[in-house]
């Protein structure tokens, strides 16, 4: 998992660099963060951890995911665990097929989540993960329902329901692109 040290000056991420770990992957002065920082983990489609946390995702408090302003959801992940595995498919939200399908970029960030979500939910949608999602974020638009997104990120948006543990499917990641963008075109 990519790090984020903050210091008084610089603001710096760490990760895995050609199977080394613990490289400084980036470097930025501190009042460059909203613009520097946000475009490298949004460009890199990073998922990162602050220093002062091991949950590299915060809450969104977007109220509708398919109207996000100046963004256009392109599809999501829709992911449920059965037989001791966490597996999924892609659900399309653009009738064009061509513009439809994420490109290699989404995918890569979509796979850091899933990264996380591996590591973390060994057994899917159990009870230590309803109380983590209890514990960490608040709710959003149902009694178990929890909307997160990666740090800083502008493209993924996490909607997670514990409602029905693993006998549903407990998490969706939604993926957007820039409304003017023409990244698989």
């Amino acid at each position: 998992m990519n790090k984020l040290i903050q210091t008084n000056e610089s603001s710096i991420i760490y990760g895995t660099f050609r199977g080394e770990e613990n490289q400084e992957l980036f470097r930025c002065p501190r009042t460059l963060d909203n613009v520097d920082l946000s475009e490298y983990i949004n460009e890199n489609r990073m998922v990162v951890c602050p220093m002062d946390s091991d949950i590299p995702f915060v809450d969104d408090d977007t109220e509708d995911l398919r109207n996000v302003p100046g963004m256009k959801m392109i599809a999501y992940w829709r992911m449920y665990f059965r037989d001791g595995f966490w597996d999924g498919r892609w659900m399309s939200e653009i009738e064009n097929l061509i513009e439809n399908i994420p490109s290699k970029a989404e995918c890569a960030g979509v796979n850091n989540i899933l990264d996380y979500i591996f590591d973390n939910f060994k057994k899917g949608c159990d009870y230590q993960m309803k109380d983590f999602f209890e514990t960490h974020f608040k709710k959003w638009g149902g009694n178990e329902r929890y909307l997160i997104k990666p740090f800083m990120s502008k493209y993924y948006k996490i909607m997670v329901d514990t409602t029905y543990g693993n006998g549903d499917y407990p998490i969706r990641i939604y993926v957007y692109r820039e409304e003017n963008s023409n990244e698989n075109i």
